[in-house]
């Protein structure tokens, strides 16, 4: 009987050491450095920019790896015709200002001009969704976003970081997350945060060369490297597109010319995937081309690409493709311009194709409409997808509709990438939502 007791005290004492070594550990500087292209981020559309860009302009909602939304910075609700999103009370931008109707609005709107993943996501607002929005922003109560048709999937896409209310003016990210910015380098933790006050005082920023972010990785002075492939990749959504003008004569030049799996593994690296159709593998697209392309045509004269200047994916892979087209009797020049000039160089006649980038909303439906949207061939396509309201019929139907118009769109698929992010081991409490992003608001260490 002496022995049992014994073993029972011992039994709790250890479980009381596991409930206090679980504990989290307030205090402290959480330290994140950034290597690669990192820092040319400039909507959060890339799952690097994004994990950074997150601890200081958080989305509303969070879309969990089961493609369940959390709400964050407001909560949603089904109305007849729409949805209702309310900001929460509290909710406050670093700059002091309380998070509202209007201020939602504003930060869309620019998002509008951007983004094709806003463009996508507000797509089933209808051709007004400008003025739709405006008077929104004008009026009292909550934000009511009346769908022209239905579109189940709304709410998981308004959660894309690209989305992320923020003020326009001032200096820095003015947002509302958990952390807010004292400088470029710095930012404090934010009490007021409706998710919740981070473990971490502090946040430290910094960018510095591989070789010395891994090392202070191995030394433990920094938490999470930016930029540097982690053991385990997360979902491929950041998909790399090569978008043309219509009936551009460079298209099947290109395409007959191109290897996919060559050009991941030599000129993109670790973490990617070869994307032959318009939707990445992981939600279901081809992993291998439909067809063998026959003789390759040659073209002729001069040509234009441009390619997101600071992203090192990118320019390498506009200089392979300068060396393809050269190969094929065609001169082309490369033209490094900011991420969100690129569809405005195409549309102006500046450019003569373009590779653009984009994260992808994690479910097949919402992902065709940011590539129809890059491809200015959106149409009819959202409104017939969204009236299947089973959501694997949906899901199906919209790779159905990828295959269907891979060879009819603008532009052609290259290569779908994961969050290159690599954490310390010891950190605890992180994890990724479902675009692949890591979330580090409740990251601590013992």
């Amino acid at each position: 009987m002496r022995c049992f007791r014994a073993l029972v005290l011992l039994a709790l004492l250890a479980e009381s050491q596991s409930l206090g070594a679980a504990r989290a550990r307030d205090g402290g500087t959480l330290a994140i450095a950034q290597v690669g292209g990192v820092e040319a981020d400039r909507q959060g559309e890339t799952p690097e920019g994004s994990t950074l860009r997150q601890l200081l302009a958080a989305p509303l909602c969070r879309l969990a790896e089961d493609r369940r939304v959390e709400p964050l910075l407001a909560t949603f609700e089904r109305v007849p015709g729409g949805l209702v999103v309310r900001p929460l009370p509290g909710a406050r931008f670093a700059s002091g200002e309380p998070l509202g109707v209007a201020e939602i609005v504003r930060a869309w709107q620019r998002a509008l001009t951007l983004s094709p993943v806003a463009r996508a996501a507000l797509a089933p607002l209808g051709s007004q969704r400008a003025s739709a929005l405006e008077q929104q922003a004008r009026g009292p109560g909550p934000l009511l976003l009346a769908l022209a048709y239905p579109w189940p999937d709304l709410e998981a896409t308004l959660c894309h970081p690209a989305l992320a209310p923020e003020l326009e003016g001032g200096r820095g990210v003015d947002g509302v997350g958990p952390y807010q910015p004292e400088s470029a380098e710095r930012a404090r933790a934010s009490p007021g945060f409706p998710g919740g006050r981070p473990h971490p005082d502090a946040l430290a920023l910094s960018i510095l060369p591989r070789r010395a972010a891994l090392r202070a990785l191995q030394q433990r002075s920094i938490q999470a490297v930016l930029g540097e492939p982690g053991d385990a990749p997360g979902p491929a959504l950041f998909a790399t597109y090569l978008v043309h003008p219509a009936d551009s004569p460079l298209r099947g030049v290109v395409a007959a010319r191109l290897d996919r799996a060559a050009l991941v593994r030599s000129f993109v690296g670790a973490h990617a995937v070869p994307m032959p159709g318009l939707l990445p593998p992981v939600l279901g697209g081809p992993e291998k081309p439909s067809s063998v392309p026959g003789s390759a045509p040659r073209g002729s004269g001069r040509a234009v690409l441009a390619y997101a200047r600071g992203r090192t994916a990118q320019r390498a892979v506009a200089e392979r493709l300068q060396i393809l087209l050269r190969d094929a009797g065609v001169q082309l020049t490369l033209s490094p311009l900011e991420p969100e000039a690129l569809d405005q160089a195409l549309r102006t006649g500046q450019a003569d194709l373009a590779l653009r980038s984009v994260l992808l909303p994690p479910l097949p439906a919402p992902a065709l409409a940011v590539v129809l949207d890059l491809a200015e061939a959106t149409g009819s396509e959202l409104a017939t997808l969204g009236a299947v309201p089973d959501p694997e019929a949906r899901a199906a139907a919209a790779r159905t509709r990828a295959l269907q118009l891979a060879d009819s769109v603008h532009l052609l698929p290259l290569f779908a990438e994961s969050a290159r992010v690599r954490v310390d081991p010891g950190l605890v409490d992180v994890r990724r939502d479902g675009f692949g992003v890591w979330i580090l608001d409740d990251a601590w260490w013992p």
